[in-house]
């Protein structure tokens, strides 16, 4: 477990130095990449070591929650840091001050493992706490930020619901007034539909009485037609006999 790795100075002075790195880094899912090339240097600043990226995944839940970068980004970050460590040391030469790379010793001396295993069973509870404190702290300060960001969104939620809601209100006043408009052509057009039905009704009167008039007029011309024939055929029998009474009287005046 990565607690063993880590001192209380150690895991506090990680705490500090990672808050700065959330913050210069912001969270990108795509690319971990800037802020693991950070996060691991500081991890050797703070602990003179490298690790696995089984230990440095650890580290990274606790310390950093919500950056999960691939295996293979951070082998090939931690292996980056190695050959920047290896280049800085001079072949042969002193190692420089401060955190530093350890590297095993040619004959390692012997171990009491007993008294290893006491004090590690001793210390392990403690480590424990603090790793988990740790990590609770930069979850919570992670949760909190996520707090603001929700609090924010809903805000501006509730604002445009707001406005929304206004402009549903808008609208519904506009479809009352188009509403009772509609009802009053409505009631107009059935009006005008009555007087069309009772025009149509006075016309269809008009009709038949006209109608009924030529009608009337036709048989009094055809009455009228017949007189004149009449007084025609009168005129002519009447002439007629002017005709021959001239006649006859012209013939007694002769006689004489």
């Amino acid at each position: 477990m990565f607690q063993r790795t880590l001192t209380d100075d150690q895991a506090r002075d990680l705490v500090q130095r990672v808050s700065p790195l959330l913050e210069r880094y912001p969270l990108d899912p795509r690319d971990h990449r800037p802020f693991l090339r950070a996060f691991i240097r500081v991890v050797h600043a703070v602990t003179g070591k490298l690790y696995g990226p089984d230990i440095y995944r650890r580290l990274l839940r606790a310390y950093a929650p919500g950056r999960s970068p691939s295996t293979s980004t951070i082998a090939t970050e931690r292996s980056d840091l190695e050959r920047e460590l290896a280049a800085v040391v001079p072949s042969g030469g002193p190692a420089p001050a401060g955190p530093a790379l350890f590297l095993p010793a040619a004959s390692p001396p012997a171990l009491d493992f007993s008294l290893i295993r006491t004090a590690f069973a001793e210390q392990l509870p403690q480590f424990a706490r603090l790793a988990a404190q740790a990590g609770r702290d930069t979850q919570v300060e992670y949760l909190q930020a996520r707090l603001q960001d929700a609090e924010c969104s809903t805000a501006e939620t509730k604002a445009a619901a707001a406005h929304l809601a206004a402009e549903l209100q808008e609208q519904t006043g506009r479809a009352v007034l188009l509403a009772r408009e509609l009802e009053a052509r409505q009631a107009a057009l059935a009006a005008q539909r009555q007087v069309v039905a009772s025009l149509t009704e006075e016309l269809k009167g008009q009709r038949q009485f006209a109608m009924q008039a030529i009608e009337m007029a036709r048989g009094e011309s055809r009455l009228v037609k017949e007189r004149v024939a009449e007084l025609q055929a009168k005129n002519d029998r009447l002439e007629t006999m002017v005709d021959q009474l001239r006649i006859a009287r012209g013939n007694a005046g002769g006689m004489r």
